[in-house]
């Protein structure tokens, strides 16, 4: 499970997620977390829902306290998919829900000689 840094709400705030939160958004969405990323649908409803579970060590929001900043945000001028999105795929990969070659992709600063091994035999089998 990786921690992502994610300050837009509050100094020092990151997000992560591990299986018993992508299970609390899967029953909040109806949908199976890893196809979220697979089928790239990652629609507003759907940030703000991983928000609310990715970030709720820091303060329990509600997915329309999210929408409700992200409104704020954008009349700012931030960029959603830059500032919100890609690290929002970022915390699903990190959670390892995606495997070992998104996770790497992603975080390629953490790859090393032996995770670069493991990778390569699963990509022959």
């Amino acid at each position: 499970m990786k921690k992502v840094e994610f300050p837009l709400f509050g100094e020092n705030e990151y997000m992560f997620l591990n299986i018993g939160r992508l299970i609390d958004i899967e029953r909040m969405t109806g949908k199976p977390a890893g196809e979220i990323i697979k089928n790239q649908n990652l629609d507003l409803g759907m940030l703000t829902i991983i928000l609310s579970v990715a970030l709720r060590h820091h303060k329990m929001r509600t997915p329309q306290w999210y929408a409700n900043k992200l409104q704020d945000l954008v009349d700012e001028g931030i960029d959603l998919e830059t500032d919100i999105q890609i690290p929002v795929v970022k915390c699903i990969a990190g959670s390892g829900i995606l495997g070992k070659a998104v996770y790497y992709k992603l975080f390629p600063e953490e790859m090393t000689e032996n995770s670069k091994e493991e990778l390569e035999t699963e990509r022959k089998n």
